[in-house]
């Protein structure tokens, strides 16, 4: 059987920036103090008004393409909840319009936070079962098309961002075990209604779901890896704010120094953010080759997921 591994990150954050001060100006009567103290973000990445999912999708995976030929795509994976299309496959658009092969498998999985786990699954098991040797994958979302300037439980998160992740064959593998979950009837914790355009938010169920199921599930993995919990050299989750990650920590009696965070430079980036994450810690020296990361993405679903990567060398 082949191994998989991640041999490249890359991420595109949209133009315009909001920060706490503009979120104020078009919310007086907020208290943007405590939602800081809360949250711990600064700035959120809006995109433009005719800049859609594939726009910057194209953008994060042409930066993947200056140091890989695009030809040796053969599988593009995009994991998005805000695509420019309802019918067809915005995969399939993607393959068009960054001139990869007509020979690869292209599909959508329309999930949130968890996205990125269950995408690596996906892209991990065609290389392992010998279906490709080479893949893509883009985690890009658009949320804040669907969060008005006045929705306070949600505009003071959310980021539009896009990651583009190579997935390619390795001799050892360096991804996974997985350990993954889900529970629709948690769905109204963060929903985008039917017939509406705004995205509504319930923050003490998403809350009591992330301390609950988070330590519980990344616990599952560790018993299932068989690797003790001071042994593994950095926790990654997905960055959903400072209260939900702070909370996780202490639950998982994790010390600060095995985290990384970068949640309050951009934002809540849903599925792209455990990519950022990734992609920031690598540069600025936080995670090392050889060394063993726990990554975790979990919310809107309600779906969860963890996995073991062994860190190796990206372009």
């Amino acid at each position: 059987m082949n191994g998989s591994k991640i041999l490249a990150i890359e991420y595109f954050l949209p133009r315009k920036i909001e920060n706490n001060k503009i979120f104020k100006k078009n919310n007086p009567k907020v208290n943007i103090e405590r939602i800081k103290e809360k949250t711990g973000i600064n700035n959120r990445y809006i995109s433009g008004e005719n800049e859609t999912v594939i726009d910057i999708s194209i953008k994060a995976a042409k930066k993947v393409f200056k140091k890989f030929p695009k030809n040796k795509i053969e599988f593009l994976i995009l994991v998005t909840q805000t695509s420019a299309y309802r019918i067809p496959t915005t995969a399939c658009i993607l393959q068009d319009k960054l001139n990869l092969s007509k020979n690869i498998i292209a599909f959508d999985i329309n999930l949130g936070c968890s996205g990125f786990i269950y995408a690596l699954r996906m892209a991990s098991s065609l290389i392992e079962s010998k279906q490709a040797n080479n893949g893509l994958i883009i985690c890009a979302d658009t949320y804040t098309k669907y969060i008005s300037k006045n929705n306070t439980a949600c505009r003071p998160i959310f980021s539009d961002a896009a990651s583009a992740i190579l997935i390619s064959k390795n001799k050892k593998n360096n991804i996974g075990p997985f350990e993954l979950g889900a529970d629709g009837s948690g769905a109204d914790a963060l929903e985008l209604p039917t017939g509406t355009n705004e995205i509504v938010m319930n923050g003490a169920k998403v809350l009591t779901f992330a301390m609950d199921v988070v330590p519980n599930n990344v616990n599952k993995l560790l018993k299932k890896i068989k690797i003790r919990k001071k042994n593994i050299d950095k926790f990654i989750f997905h960055q959903a704010s400072k209260y939900i990650l702070d909370n996780i920590n202490r639950r998982l009696s994790i010390d600060k120094n095995k985290t990384f965070e970068n949640y309050g430079k951009v934002g809540n980036t849903i599925s792209a953010s455990i990519p950022i994450a990734l992609k920031d810690a690598h540069t600025k020296g936080k995670i090392r080759a050889n060394k063993n990361i726990i990554v975790a993405g979990y919310g809107v679903g309600l779906s969860w997921g963890s996995a073991l990567l062994k860190w190796n060398k990206i372009l």
